[in-house]
């Protein structure tokens, strides 16, 4: 009776021996799939950060991309502007410097006819090499 007893203590022992490296077993499983879960979401957030930072380089380049496009292009139509209006303006002075000048010649044209005009006319019956020859 002695012996089945310490069998059955025996038996119990090795029983809950049993029991507890089932449960620690399973602890065990439950840390692994815990550690493997905690990795799998840090490389997500890592690839998540990275696409993050990806995407607002990207966003950034092409707003830098852009600004530049855009401010060269204002730069040439300026310029271009200016050029036309320095053209405009070079035409329409020189326009007025020749209306200027032809109507001072004109007027110089027509103030030297009127000397000789005048010269003949005072001359005329006087000393003049117009005398024997106008109004005939």
């Amino acid at each position: 009776m002695i012996a089945a007893t310490y069998v059955l203590v025996v038996v119990a022992a090795v029983t809950v021996i049993a029991i507890i490296a089932v449960i620690v077993t399973v602890i065990s499983v439950i840390a692994v799939i815990v550690t493997v879960v905690a990795a799998i979401v840090t490389v997500v957030a890592v690839i998540t950060v990275i696409t993050v930072i990806a995407v607002v380089a990207v966003v950034a380049i092409t707003v830098v991309t852009v600004s530049v496009i855009v401010t060269i292009t204002i730069t040439i139509a300026v310029a271009v502007a200016v050029a036309i209006i320095n053209v405009i303006v070079a035409v329409v002075a020189i326009t007025v410097i020749a209306v200027v000048a032809i109507a001072i010649a004109v007027v110089v044209i027509t103030v030297i006819v009127i000397i000789i005009a005048v010269i003949i006319i005072v001359c005329h019956g006087k000393i003049s090499p117009f005398r024997y020859h106008l109004f005939y």
